[in-house]
């Protein structure tokens, strides 16, 4: 299977100016991590992407990410073929893994796998929610009626001491 590239970062010094810039000219929707150090953008067809602060950066120019089956195995690949690896297996936020390298000219690529069973476990998941959210959505059982009573015999009375 041929590797797509299924996100891009690029480097940001001012995080405020650059969601401003991108979000006029394309519309591109962008939202900052808690540690404020990367953002992300929303709205563009094709692969994700965001930007890292300057001062995290591994490179001077965009990083694409490219999607493979296991990440240590094709950095192993990478230094065979005369690469440099980065960052070795490093753990995604949005899930699996992601390692860096950079070719025989300099430039950094990173590599991005899903965790193992990764697939499985969110289907799961979201299968039980989905089951909890009809229950609470099912209407509720009715309840037991009261007793029936014969209005035809008269009522007991009471007696006091």
């Amino acid at each position: 299977m041929a590797a797509p590239i299924v996100h891009i970062e690029f480097s940001s010094a001012d995080f405020p100016r650059t969601a401003a810039f991108y979000g006029e000219l394309f519309g591109w929707q962008t939202q900052q991590n808690a540690t404020a150090t990367y953002m992300k953008f929303d709205g563009a067809d094709g692969p994700s992407g965001g930007w890292v602060r300057s001062d995290m950066v591994q490179s001077p120019g965009p990083v694409p990410y490219l999607q493979v089956d296991d990440v240590g195995a094709m950095l192993d690949k990478v230094e065979k073929a005369g690469g440099r690896v980065v960052a070795r297996r490093l753990p995604f936020a949005g899930g699996g893994e992601v390692g860096l390298f950079s070719d025989p000219d300099g430039h950094v690529i990173g590599v991005w796998s899903k965790k193992r069973g990764e697939g499985k476990a969110e289907a799961k998941a979201e299968a039980k929610a989905e089951a909890k959210a009809e229950a609470k959505a099912a209407p509720a059982k009715p309840a037991k009626p009261a007793p029936k009573t014969d209005a035809r015999k008269p009522a007991k009375p009471v007696r006091r001491k």
